[in-house]
């Protein structure tokens, strides 16, 4: 009843009840089958985590019991509360939380219009946190989601005052508790790996900020396994090592003590005996050469250090770039980088076929051909490996 006395109008029984949030167009929702009907995060427009945490635990176990791979992403941005503060003290027109909202704004719909551009058959996007964003995905190759995330990464950098950096990682169904059991064992599952994928993320950042590197990085963990720490049996949930010019960020995880004592790299583990030279550069900015080599298809370095970190931390922050062989210098990097991936020596062809193809290869008219050229060098460096 009104003040007035008047009794108050009474709604329409069929009249629906307005969204708490409509801000954006559900079919713009970053989500493929996980997650469907989730509500939207007001400012990013992205799914609100405690939907996401409601509903991933059940299709990740699903995903992963059937024998699939499952990417999941946690981006962070960097130095939020830096720019917030600048912009209240320099911007009269703007105080400072309102320039952190048009970034959490600006992130959401560029990591909206990133989503539907992937290939993935399921997955979501999802707030995280105050200044973080979540994906998860169904995948075909790990290769693939980093690159994805290396996308999203520099596309967030050409649109935002701040640089994003991300960790993530890619679970099988080797990482799943031995004995599930009964009650809620899939929740405490996703919340170990998201555990796990936000240590790798800080330590990565906190070295990064030790040692005045650039934001913007992305660092690849493990999932914890179930027993102790072992080389994985499913390689499909490894990364290949860096090659080229590429740099890869990595938690590294202790294999062993004592003098034997390795660290294991999330990555598949180099073809032959004679491994693989990479450039690694440890927390304390510390840099050396190192030989990774295959245990049980792992890579796996030696460490020195690996009998001395705490059995609860999450591992070591690691940086990784490749050496190039001295006879691998004198060839273009996209020749070489290809020479890399195939784990190939440019050596293993006689010095007047090296001359030629090189020829070729530099007096390409067109991308295409060069690429068909260096492809054509691949295979004889093969094929004349084989009949050595």
């Amino acid at each position: 009843m009104e003040l007035s006395g008047k009794p108050c109008p009474k709604a329409a029984v069929t009249e629906s009840l307005t969204s708490s949030v409509p801000l954006f167009d559900p079919a713009q929702m970053p989500l493929r089958t996980w997650c469907a009907g989730s509500r939207e995060d007001p400012l990013t427009g992205l799914i609100t985590f405690p939907d996401f945490h409601s509903n991933i635990p059940r299709a990740l176990a699903a995903a992963l019991t059937d024998g699939g791979l499952v990417g999941l992403a946690i981006g962070d941005v960097d130095g939020l509360k830096d720019h917030v503060e600048q912009a209240n003290a320099t911007d009269p027109n703007c105080y400072g939380h309102l320039a952190g909202n048009r970034v959490m704004a600006r992130l959401g719909a560029v990591t909206r219009a990133w989503f539907h551009t992937q290939p993935w058959e399921a997955g979501c996007a999802a707030t995280f946190g105050g200044d973080e964003v979540i994906i998860a995905v169904t995948l075909d190759g790990t290769s693939a989601f980093h690159r994805a995330i290396a996308e999203l990464r520099d596309r967030l950098a050409d649109e935002l005052p701040v640089r994003v950096s991300f960790a993530l990682t890619v679970a099988c169904a080797e990482h799943l508790p031995a004995q599930p059991g009964q009650g809620s064992w899939k929740h405490h599952f996703t919340d170990a790996l998201l555990a796990a994928t936000d240590r790798c993320l800080f330590a990565s950042k906190s070295v990064r900020c030790a040692n005045g590197g650039e934001g913007g990085i992305i660092a690849v963990t493990q999932p914890p396994l179930p027993g102790p720490t072992t080389p994985a049996s499913d390689l499909r949930a490894l990364l290949p090592l860096p090659a080229g010019t590429e740099t890869l960020h990595v938690l590294a995880r202790p294999l062993g003590t004592g003098v034997h004592s390795m660290l294991l790299l999330p990555c598949a583990g180099p073809a032959g005996l004679r491994g693989k030279r990479l450039r690694v550069t440890f927390p304390d900015g510390h840099a050396r050469t190192a030989v990774a080599v295959s245990v049980r298809g792992q890579a796996a370095i030696p460490g020195d250090t690996a009998a001395t970190i705490p059995p609860d931390t999450p591992g070591i922050a690691l940086t990784l770039q490749p050496i190039r062989d001295r006879a691998a210098r004198s060839v273009p990097d996209d020749l070489a980088t290809a020479l890399e991936r195939a784990e190939l020596d440019w050596s293993a062809l006689p010095d007047h076929e090296q001359a030629q193809m090189l020829h070729l290869i530099t007096e390409s008219a067109t991308d295409g051909i060069r690429t068909a050229r260096i492809t054509a060098a691949i295979d004889a460096v093969a094929t004349r490996t084989r009949s050595c």
